[in-house]
């Protein structure tokens, strides 16, 4: 019994890791500064660097599934850079930005739908530009109206220096348990037959 209760809490322990591991996401190249040409991130955590007279950097992001997104961005420790960042939807409208959550992080919160998102980095201070040529600093909401963004840029001298991005998406409550959460369920139950089988 004992090593079946072992084997069980192996199993449990690696089904738990499973659930939080990602890869990362390494910019390549120099990212575009314009939405249109925003390189694809295929995974939940993005490096990138920010270069003397680097614009900002784009990524596009197609989430399966929708619910609470945060985006956490943090500068390489040792440099000055002063992260700025915004979300833009599929039709490159402006969601929201952040420029200070924590010193020189960024941090935003926002309920997302399945489907493409932008987000836009950069070193303070950042602005995202319309087609239209308004300009809307990356920081709380957008005004009213803004349209469809171009791309985004620094408008004033740039710290250079790398960055995180660290994306988390969760889901809406519903009443309806995850899959990873079923099978954690499947798993204990199959544990306690197991221990019942054992002392009939």
């Amino acid at each position: 019994m004992k090593t079946n209760l072992n084997k069980l809490s192996l199993a449990l322990l690696l089904a738990a890791g499973m659930t939080s591991a990602h890869a990362t996401y390494i910019e390549s190249g120099d990212a575009s500064n314009f939405l249109a040409s925003a390189q694809l991130a295929t995974d939940m955590q993005i490096q990138g660097t920010i270069g003397q007279g680097d614009e900002g950097d784009v990524y596009k992001l197609v989430f399966g599934t929708g619910g609470l997104l945060t985006i956490n961005a943090t500068g390489q420790i040792g440099t000055n850079l002063d992260t700025n960042i915004a979300l833009f939807d599929a039709g490159f409208q402006a969601l929201a930005g952040n420029d200070d959550a924590n010193g020189l992080d960024s941090m935003l919160t926002y309920v997302i739908s399945a489907g493409t998102y932008y987000i836009g980095i950069g070193d303070y201070e950042m602005y995202a530009i319309s087609a239209s040529n308004q300009a809307w600093f990356m920081d709380g909401l957008p005004p009213a109206g803004f349209g469809a963004v171009s791309h985004i840029e620094n408008l004033i001298s740039i710290d250079p220096g790398a960055y995180t991005l660290t994306l988390s998406v969760q889901p809406r409550s519903n009443g309806v348990p995850e899959p990873a959460t079923v099978g954690l369920l499947g798993l204990g139950l199959l544990g306690l037959g197991m221990m019942r089988r054992k002392r009939v």
